[in-house]
């Protein structure tokens, strides 16, 4: 058994900076897009289309960070499985545009090492019920291009305990609203474009009875696919994300906006008609505020149901 030293313990002031800096941390995915897109999510499917997607994940995170200082040697690391489902419908004249509800459900494990002993116990469970609709106003299905909107809603759903700062759910209501572009080039190459505007409700049971705020956040996420063989592509991505800051009501505290940046490499392989594999790796290469993603791996298997 490993004996605790001082060195361990955060100190009050380090403690107090953690807890600041929660809402970095409390979405496994933290100081990302809220809505994470993989290359040909963009493509609307006919008239009846199902799409169900599973997500298995990795990530490690250190800090935290202040002003683009690191100020502490913690370490969290999440494990994170996700389900999402959509349903496509033709509506509109002669069926020229494409409605998608879309329901994603995860689960996730998180740990801390020492220097982060202050924010509670190791957690697991569900996270937050995330419910949505993406519209299509442009489909040109023979040269592989289309517009999409959406608006997206996580409710309170998942596991959180008022009592430690840790935990999988955020107990409050988020909304986000994105756009995507998806673009062919010639026959090798394809070009993602992906705003986004998130709207955070306030969390009213943070580490007891307080309550936590954040600032309307904002990402913008471009990706470049090279298709190697018409069934394995290549493909990278750059991912810029600023707002974001929090306020904890009772001392009037709170931290800076992450103003990070985050780069992922991924490969996609189509394993049949209706279905495909991608396999990404993604990291910040420049952050100020909160928790840095210093490493992170996605496998997600997806297919169609036509």
């Amino acid at each position: 058994m490993k004996t605790i030293t001082h060195r361990d313990k955060p100190t009050p002031s380090l403690r107090s900076l953690i807890a600041a800096l929660l809402l970095a941390i409390v979405c496994p995915f933290s100081g990302a897009a809220q809505n994470d897109f993989f290359p040909t999510d963009y493509v609307a499917l006919p008239d009846g289309g199902l799409n169900i997607a599973a997500y298995a994940a990795h990530q490690t995170l250190t800090g935290p960070w202040a002003n683009g200082a690191r100020t502490a040697p913690g370490e969290l690391t999440t494990n994170l499985l996700a389900v999402r489902v959509s349903r496509h419908f033709s509506v509109g004249e002669q069926g020229q545009y494409t409605l998608a509800p879309v329901m994603v459900l995860t689960a996730a494990d998180t740990d801390r090492n020492a220097t982060l002993s202050a924010l509670g116990q190791p957690v697991s469970g569900f996270g937050d019920l995330r419910l949505g609709a993406a519209f299509w106003p442009y489909i040109d299905r023979e040269n592989r291009d289309y517009v999409l909107t959406g608006v997206f809603v996580s409710l309170p759903t998942g596991d959180y305990q008022s009592s430690q700062l840790l935990n999988i759910g955020e107990n409050r209501i988020k909304t986000v609203l994105v756009a995507g572009w998806m673009k062919t080039l010639g026959e090798r190459w394809v070009v993602d474009l992906a705003p986004e505007v998130a709207f955070f409700g306030d969390n009213k049971r943070y580490a007891g009875t307080d309550t936590l705020s954040q600032d309307t956040a904002y990402a913008f996420t471009g990706t470049a696919r090279y298709k190697a063989t018409p069934s394995w592509h290549w493909y990278g991505s750059a991912q810029i994300n600023r707002g974001g800051a929090t306020r904890r009501e009772s001392t009037g505290t709170g931290t800076g906006a992450p103003e990070n940046t985050r780069l992922a490499l991924g490969t996609l392989l189509f394993t049949g008609e209706n279905s495909q594999i991608q396999l990404r790796y993604a990291q910040d290469v420049e952050i100020s505020n909160g928790f840095r993603n210093a490493r992170e791996l996605v496998l997600r298997w997806s297919v169609v149901f036509r």
